[in-house]
């Protein structure tokens, strides 16, 4: 049987957001990227969550896995209060 996650299960999604442009950026590395938005969901899809484009965005990143969790300091300005993935 296969599971499916719950629409409404309280993490961020693009569709939920309607800025133009979908910045990233890391507080520790100095990473900062943008991307307009329409372009994101042309790639992703409206109902990709921001979890998702973050893990993409920062893929390579030493402190996204470390044995100690998820110590990557990507996060998107549009969430407001440096939300970074809904953890």
């Amino acid at each position: 049987m296969r599971r499916t996650r719950p629409e409404d299960d309280g993490v961020p999604k693009l569709k939920e957001h309607k800025v133009p442009v979908i910045e990233l950026i890391c507080r520790f590395c100095d990473r900062h990227c943008a991307h307009e938005r329409r372009l994101l969901v042309k790639v992703f899809g409206a109902s990709v969550s921001f979890a998702e484009i973050r893990r993409r965005m920062a893929m390579g990143c030493e402190r996204m896995q470390t044995s100690k969790g998820d110590k990557c300091g990507a996060h998107f300005p549009c969430l407001g209060n440096g939300v970074a993935d809904g953890n």
